[in-house]
């Protein structure tokens, strides 16, 4: 019985998300203008490159703190939230949910607003919360960036990629990014060579920003986009064969030449940090779909009496797919990347 109890606890403990994933105290960036100063718990920060920081207590009482520059002095109250992280409680279905039980007997389930914008009210004379207008891409705009996860795919065709965003209207983009291989293919293992091992990505995009706001902050612009990218790879391989003819068994071992085409369009949601003035960071994710197809020029495969071995496999990935008209793929796509520029 004590046992039982005992495993219970112990469950009830271990799937209670707020209360083990969330610390004592959680953290507020205050945007405002330079040099104001925010009081809170006895204590001031200087508010410097427009931002500062607190770190209240979790609980169930309002964020309350007094800002002032020069004459002007502002008291702030912000109702306390209750954190996400307590409704991860719903997704451990063995327990019910339990988790809420412990959650609710301490004050880390509450949160509060993360990012705070103010700014000073002229007719006033106060400090005024300030819900944020995003600034928009305004027309003619131009970034120069690069996507440095191409740069490090190693388990496809790490390339060195550089793309143009131009701004046609207020908000509004085009984008075309062109990447190509700087390091020879591991792929290439056939003696003799057939081909030249080769390889080239392109990337084309249309994006419309500020059209929606999730994140509510006005220091980031959020964008909705279509993408289409290809990519094109010729590489040589030697494949292992088990060949019957006229009821003869014999096994061979082919180099063979691979062209390969991958074509993907997606849709995909996006956000554009800011890092300095005129750096930026681009992070999205996205889906759609993939059209993978493969052509072998020299090969003598015979898909009606050849049988690939399995040789060439990886323990999670499985067989690498290289032949024509036998491993040609039509996939769900998901993306996740980001994105590394500059505005001109």
């Amino acid at each position: 019985m004590r046992k039982t109890i005992f495993l219970i606890c112990l469950a009830l403990v271990l799937n209670s998300c707020a209360t083990i994933f969330n610390g004592k105290t959680t953290r507020v960036n205050i945007y405002a203008p330079e040099n104001a100063t925010v009081h809170y718990n006895k204590q001031t920060s200087i508010v410097y490159e427009g931002e500062t920081s607190l770190y209240p207590k979790r609980s169930r009482d309002s964020l309350k703190f007094t800002i002032t520059k020069d004459s002007i002095s502002t008291d702030f109250a912000f109702k306390r939230k209750t954190s996400g992280l307590l409704y991860a409680n719903l997704f451990t279905p063995q327990i019910f949910g339990a988790g809420f039980i412990i959650d609710f007997t301490n004050q880390r389930r509450f949160t509060y607003k993360r990012n705070i914008y103010l700014e000073i009210d002229s007719t006033t004379n106060t400090f005024k919360q300030f819900e944020g207008k995003k600034q928009p891409f305004k027309q003619h705009t131009t970034f120069i960036y690069t996507s440095p996860l191409h740069f490090m795919d190693f388990f496809s065709q790490p390339m060195v990629t550089l793309g143009v965003e131009y701004f046609p209207l207020d908000n509004f983009s085009i984008s075309a990014e062109y990447g190509t291989m700087y390091i020879k293919s591991s792929k290439d293992n056939s003696k003799p060579n057939y081909s030249e091992n080769k390889g080239f990505t392109s990337r084309y995009e249309l994006k419309y920003y500020n059209l929606i706001s999730i994140t509510n902050n006005p220091k980031v612009n959020e964008y909705i986009a279509l993408e289409a990218r290809f990519l094109r790879h010729q590489f040589n391989k030697v494949i292992s064969i088990r060949r019957i003819n006229n009821d003869i068994n014999y096994y061979i071992r082919e180099p063979i030449t691979v062209h390969k085409f991958l074509d993907i369009f997606n849709i995909k949601y996006g956000l554009n940090f800011p890092v300095g003035k005129r750096m930026y960071l681009d992070v999205y994710s996205g889906f759609g779909f993939r059209n993978k197809t493969f052509k072998n020029p020299n090969s003598f495969y015979n898909p009606e009496t050849d049988y690939i071995l399995e040789s060439d496999s990886h323990l999670f990935f499985g067989r690498k797919r290289y032949l024509e008209g036998v491993d040609n793929q039509k996939l769900f796509n998901f993306s996740l990347g980001f994105k590394f520029g500059i505005k001109l």
